[in-house]
């Protein structure tokens, strides 16, 4: 299946998802279900990937849901999902509901890139900085990636303000180079 296919096979479940959430107004419900598959997605991949393998039964999703407590929007979505076959698609079918989410709740993504963690202050500072900016709610995703060396690169929508270690030396050595 080529990625162009796959792209919009996920942004039509992601579409189907989120819309049954909306018509039980349950988009909050389903958006913290999401939430919890995704961190399932990203700390028991193995699980995933053996329940992808084996083709999860509809039985397995129910065994799965009632553990992880999941609305019967999500389980029913899950189902869905398996039984034709793309279960395969569902890191990048929740990224898209996640992406519904935000933008029907005027939340901007932000993704930043920085060496080290933030502390709790700096995430707080960074988060009140960006919001007044942009007058909007942020939700920031961190990528912890220790070659920028130092300072963030910050990317929401079509922007990115690069003030990474990094970056900076880049633009020395170019300077450099060209003279």
């Amino acid at each position: 299946m080529q990625n162009n296919s796959k792209y919009k096979i996920a942004a039509a479940y992601a579409e189907a998802w989120f819309g049954a959430a909306e018509e039980k107004n349950s988009e909050d419900e389903v958006f913290a279900d999401v939430k919890l598959i995704r961190e399932s997605l990203k700390n028991d991949a193995a699980l995933w990937k053996k329940m992808i393998s084996l083709r999860a039964s509809a039985q397995l999703i129910d065994e799965v849901a009632k553990k992880a407590k999941l609305s019967e929007i999500s389980k029913n979505a899950l189902k869905l999902m398996t039984e034709n076959g793309y279960l395969n698609l569902l890191e990048q079918i929740a990224d898209n509901f996640v992406h519904l989410f935000y933008k029907k709740k005027g939340i901007i993504e932000v993704s930043v890139d920085t060496a080290v963690a933030l502390s709790a202050t700096q995430d707080k500072q960074l988060r009140k900085v960006l919001q007044d900016k942009l007058h909007k709610e942020v939700e920031l995703i961190y990528h912890i990636k220790p070659e920028v060396l130092g300072g963030l690169a910050v990317r929401f929508n079509s922007f990115l303000i690069d003030d990474t270690i990094a970056h900076k030396l880049k633009k020395f050595e170019k300077l450099m180079t060209e003279n």
